[in-house]
């Protein structure tokens, strides 16, 4: 019988090389509320949740706010909405403001603090456990900076809702100016984070490609232009994309230089991960499991089931299991340990 391939090893073989593995990747993630404020307190929640749950790779899962920090949006960390704490100030209030969006430094604070997690999760943890960072595409950070928390998960795909369209139509032109410094600052951080000893991102666009948020055209020029940017200097590193929610056109992303592909397969208007899989090419699908069924202790049995039908459905091509999304804040311990158990 052949030796049980280390998570370092598995971790490599699917998602560098896109190889079959001796069983898939496994990884769930959740957000520490409670501890996001501070460094050493996200990274010790982050290695307790990988102790407690043995996955193959640890995602951190930073305050969804800390893009937008680093150009001086302000939050009220007191007044929770989900994980998304309220804006109490945001950079861009009209269109005057967009000019104002320049380069930032990785010296600015909010990123230093992420790196230090980061630091902090790899001195804690086993060499042999990959760790990724999370980062929000620029399209998506340029949103968190006109005030308004992205689409993500099962929240309505209302384009009356975002600044976007209105800043797009006005100023075109400052829009790119300000979506190019986005996306080299963030180019300056990832390239920080891989050298403080993260092995690859979670690269998040979270909603912004559903359906009845913003045309396919504007997601072209604004979206995608900069995401191919960023995914091209980064390159070689380990990316997995995210796109949130149901109706979220995975497709779109199929032709990315990625390492993997994240959707939640199960919500409506999605493809099924077989549908999204033949038009990957060499990048891997990545998904499986319904978010929502984790708060529920009963429902780890259903968990079980929607597992193995995803792993059997791959047949030993390489796969990574997961939710469709980050986890709830209260998901169990009877729910995790089902996911994690589907690969034994």
């Amino acid at each position: 019988m052949s030796e049980e391939l280390s998570k370092r090893e598995r971790f490599e073989k699917i998602l560098v090389n896109r190889e079959a593995s001796d069983r898939p990747l496994v990884s769930a993630w959740r957000h520490f509320i409670e501890a996001e404020q501070d460094s050493g307190a996200l990274a010790a929640a982050t290695i307790q949740f990988q102790q407690e749950n043995d996955w193959d790779f640890v995602k951190i899962n930073p305050r969804t706010t800390y893009y937008a920090e680093v150009w001086g949006n302000k939050y009220n960390y007191d007044n929770y909405d989900g994980v998304v704490p309220a804006v109490s100030k945001a950079q861009i209030t009209g269109t005057s403001d967009l000019s104002r969006i320049v380069k930032q430094s990785v010296e600015a604070p909010p990123l230093q603090e992420q790196l230090d997690v980061i630091k902090r999760v790899r001195a804690g943890l086993a060499t042999d456990i990959p760790i990724l960072q999370t980062v929000f595409s620029p399209l998506a950070v340029l949103e968190y900076l006109a005030g308004h928390r992205t689409l993500a998960a099962y929240r309505p795909a209302e384009r009356s809702a975002t600044p976007l369209p209105d800043l797009f139509a006005a100023e075109p032109a400052v829009i790119h100016s300000a979506l190019e410094a986005i996306t080299d600052t963030l180019i300056d951080y990832i390239k920080a984070a891989l050298q403080s000893g993260a092995d690859g991102i979670f690269y998040a666009v979270l909603g912004l490609a559903r359906d009845g948020y913003l045309t396919s055209e504007e997601y072209e020029q604004f979206g995608k232009a900069y995401d191919l940017k960023l995914l091209e200097a980064i390159s070689p590193a380990v990316v997995i994309l995210h796109t949130c929610g149901p109706d979220a056109h995975p497709e779109r992303f199929t032709d990315y230089p990625i390492s993997a592909l994240h959707w939640a397969d199960l919500a409506d208007g999605n493809l099924s991960l077989e549908e999204g899989s033949e038009l990957l090419g060499t990048s891997v699908a990545m998904g499986g499991v319904d978010e929502r069924l984790f708060a529920n202790s009963e429902l780890a049995d259903v968990i079980a089931e929607q597992a193995a039908r995803a792993i059997a459905s791959f047949n030993g091509k390489p796969f990574v299991l997961s939710a469709g999304c980050g986890v709830p804040l209260n998901a169990t311990k009877e729910t995790l340990r089902a996911l994690r158990n589907a690969v034994e």
